[in-house]
């Protein structure tokens, strides 16, 4: 009885059979238009609508912190207060036209010193004045859904990170979305960062910090 949501990758258009293709991401904020940028986002999102999507995987508006990592094209560049701007901007046509978004990934997934999905250290201050601004200016903008990144932050993967998904997003930001896990990145966890023995063990964690759906493809 559990209805399904379909949804699919709308970072530049709709990835499918006959999408129309724009600017990566990184080209769309470098003309620091986010009227221009909500005109894409229409675009996509009419698109999307059109082929019966009710949620999109998009937007990325991960810091790009360092150009060795291979996803800088993805977000919106180095900027917090601009990958704010053009986030929001991109959120709002679709959230209007009743379709979620689910801006990614959550969080401080930087690629530092060019390696993806990397264990990240990041204090309180860094988070709060570089890597939160973008995620809270979705939100702010109708975001209800949220992706967790690969990477672990300050010892724990974040997609069974109590602080980051319980303390901060649920608790203190008040966020009544759903968090969506990456593609396979429950499972990833105790092959990636070695915290847990085995999927099940997880997955049982993941959900009892904060996770509300796991994206698993194994």
């Amino acid at each position: 009885g559990i209805p399904a949501i379909f949804f699919g990758e709308a970072l530049h258009g709709v990835v499918g059979k006959g999408g129309v293709a724009y600017p990566q991401s990184i080209a769309l904020a470098a003309s620091f238009d986010a009227e221009l940028m909500s005109e894409v986002a229409n675009a996509i999102a009419t698109e999307s609508q059109q082929r019966g999507w009710r949620q999109v995987l998009s937007p990325v508006v991960n810091i790009a912190t360092d150009v060795r990592w291979g996803r800088v094209e993805e977000t919106y560049g180095e900027d917090p207060f601009l990958s704010s701007i053009m986030g929001a901007a991109f959120v709002k046509p679709f959230e209007q036209k009743g379709i979620v978004t689910t801006p990614k990934h959550f969080v401080a997934n930087v690629g530092s010193g060019g390696r993806d999905s990397y264990p990240i250290h990041s204090d309180k201050l860094e988070l709060e004045k570089i890597h939160f601004p973008p995620f809270r200016a979705c939100f702010d903008a109708g975001s209800r859904s949220v992706m967790t990144s690969y990477n672990s932050l300050n010892g724990a993967p974040n997609s069974m990170n109590h602080q980051l998904l319980k303390v901060v997003l649920k608790d203190q930001w008040q966020f009544d979305g759903f968090v969506i896990s990456d593609a396979g990145a429950v499972g990833g966890a105790n092959v990636l960062h070695n915290t847990s023995p085995d999927y099940p063990t997880s997955g049982k964690l993941s959900v009892e910090n904060g996770m509300d759906v796991i994206f698993q493809t194994s």
